[in-house]
């Protein structure tokens, strides 16, 4: 017998520096692509959250993608700049609201697994910071 396991991997759209969001990546199986952000206080107290480059998911020439980030059986709308000069996004309007309702922390890790291209929305996955 066997373990099933998914037939392919997505690999994730960028390499987290911090130790538990690194963990947490390289368990995360999904056949969509995804990112993993490590929360630090300056992302759950501002209105915005860096996210990696969304080469190959969104068109550049766009200033900004409106997305959907679902947790549980809820969706927020969030704004998503895009780019053109740097190999990095925003998570901007809308944002705070999802940290603040979710009760994200510093320490949380997030992984944002994108499950719809076409109305674009991320899956988002709390890991709640181990004390």
């Amino acid at each position: 017998m066997r373990d099933e396991k998914p037939s392919q991997r997505a690999s994730s759209l960028n390499r987290p520096i911090q130790t538990r969001a690194r963990e947490v990546a390289s368990s995360f199986i999904s056949i969509n692509p995804f990112f993993t952000v490590f929360l630090k206080p300056a992302h759950v107290l501002e209105s915005y959250l860096a996210v990696p480059d969304m080469k190959g998911i969104f068109e550049k020439k766009e200033k900004y993608v409106h997305v959907k980030l679902q947790l549980g059986e809820r969706s927020w709308n969030v704004k998503l700049l895009l780019s053109q000069r740097f190999s990095f996004g925003r998570l901007s309007a809308g944002w705070s609201l999802f940290a603040s309702e979710n009760e994200l922390q510093p320490g949380d890790v997030c992984v944002f697994e994108l499950i719809s291209r076409d109305d674009p929305v991320f899956k988002v996955h709390v890991f709640k910071r181990q004390d």
